[in-house]
């Protein structure tokens, strides 16, 4: 096989390519000395402190194609007076993009020779609803302990620098970063068009709907519907970590209006929410601090 050839079929294989792996194969070989980050001098200095170095900026990159989503408006799935249901196509595509654009991160920093990767930071791109390509990149900054031996598994944390420093001097340590996506489509009700449809539409009480004040519920359900299906799946991983918990929980979302001729006009939503976080442990070792803290899940569960 050629070098483009296996740079590709490592990418296919979900990894990373052939010059990206030489490149930092080669750092590990090295030890330590020169390193690039993204840290402020204040994380710098931290993560010092609490015996750990930056050993490079690392990366992971994906590039998805979405297939092929049934939507309402094009089939017989229709509420009488609304309703929401999650899009399990786009959802899909979402996840899958991030988690492979984390692995790719996750091997830049076993490769290197890393105990963890602070400051976990995602980019993501859709053009809108009817592209058929998501983008997702993880980027962040590659450390080791100069004190401890932590295992041979590389964590990743969306924590800064400094909170990492924190939560490491105070005992705990991440297991794993934790994240999902919720696409939910949420048919407009029959308020929610009356509020929609202007001079001709009248509340229940008989005025005109634009006049008046009111909460459209079935959007707002929709909202809470997208968070709690991101949330539950996002709480599933941690507890498959046997974490006691997540902290830095990010929370996104965004919204899509769609205008839809089906049984008459209405105006329906797409709502996406991202949510991320870093799941922890409490690590138990004894005073003064061995030489060895033991990260191993089962152990610190």
């Amino acid at each position: 096989m050629t070098r483009d050839e296996q740079s590709l079929a490592a990418i296919e294989a979900g990894g990373i390519p052939l010059a990206a792996q030489e490149r930092l194969d080669e750092l590990k070989r090295r030890g330590g000395g020169f390193f690039t980050s993204d840290l402020s001098t204040n994380e710098f200095l931290l993560l010092r402190q609490a015996g750990f170095e930056p050993v490079t900026q690392v990366m992971g990159s994906s590039v998805y194609h979405v297939g092929w989503q049934q939507m309402p408006w094009a089939s017989s799935w229709t509420y009488a007076d609304g309703g929401s249901a999650e899009l399990d196509v786009l959802t899909g595509a979402w996840n899958e993009a991030r988690r492979l654009a984390l692995g790719r991160l996750t091997e830049e920093a076993r490769r290197a020779g890393a105990d963890a990767v602070v400051g976990v930071r995602l980019e993501r791109k859709r053009l809108d609803v009817t592209s058929d390509l998501v983008e997702f990149a993880a980027f962040g900054t590659a450390v080791r302990s100069t004190r401890y031996a932590l295992g041979d598994e590389t964590v990743l944390s969306n924590l800064s620098g400094q909170d990492f420093a924190k939560l490491f001097v105070h005992g705990y340590w991440p297991v794993g970063f934790v994240a999902d996506t919720s696409v939910t489509y949420v048919v407009a009700g029959y308020a929610s068009r009356q509020a929609k449809q202007g001079l001709l539409a009248r509340t229940a009480q008989g005025g005109p709907a634009f006049m008046q004040n009111m909460e459209l519920t079935d959007y707002t359900q929709g909202f809470y519907e997208a968070r709690a299906n991101a949330m539950r799946r996002l709480e599933r991983q941690a507890h498959e970590l046997s974490a006691q918990g997540i902290v830095g929980v990010q929370i996104s979302q965004q919204k899509e209006e769609r205008e839809v001729d089906q049984g008459g006009p209405r105006t329906d939503l797409i709502v996406t929410v991202h949510v991320l976080g870093t799941a922890i442990v409490e690590l138990r070792g004894v005073e003064p601090p061995p030489t060895y803290y033991a990260v191993s899940v089962k152990e610190n569960a």
